[in-house]
């Protein structure tokens, strides 16, 4: 079996060979051009995929400050056009989703990232957030780490 792979290579490849360098630059002008134009189709059609979209929060500084790190991007899954796509995994075009973490004591709304996501994202759908179980914590106070945790915590 093994015996037959370059048999079967030189077999294939014999048709290409003596050829003039004309011929080559014409066959590599083909194969540009076919893969310029599969690029250009598959860009114009519909796809999922799944991007770190920035988010800027905004919450009262003053009074609350956040006991873990907050993330600068959250992980979710889009459909869209494919040069819409494109430009978003790029970061052209994506402003950062604006999320504004409710003060204690109100209740949350069903999940506080979707709204400021689906403005931000435009024409781009949003298809899933996998983030969405995610928990923030404000905690209240000049410094969250001598504050406990459970002290004024605040799930998104």
């Amino acid at each position: 079996m093994a015996a037959l792979a370059p048999r079967l290579l030189a077999r294939l490849l014999r048709p290409l060979a003596g050829h003039q360098s004309s011929f080559y630059q014409a066959v590599l002008a083909c194969f540009v051009i076919a893969s310029t134009l599969w690029m250009l189709r598959a860009l114009n059609s519909s796809h999922v995929a799944a991007l770190d979209y920035p988010v800027a929060w905004h919450y009262n500084a003053q009074r609350y400050h956040p006991a873990r790190p907050l993330p600068a991007t959250v992980r979710v899954e889009v459909r869209g056009n494919g040069w819409r796509l494109l430009s978003r995994a790029l970061h052209f075009h994506s402003p950062p989703a604006e999320v504004r973490l409710r003060l204690a004591g109100t209740p949350p709304p069903r999940s506080p990232l979707r709204p400021p996501l689906r403005r931000a994202l435009g024409t781009v759908r949003l298809v899933s957030l996998p983030t969405d179980s995610a928990t923030f914590y404000l905690v209240p106070g000049a410094d969250s780490t001598s504050k406990p945790l459970g002290s004024g915590r605040r799930p998104l």
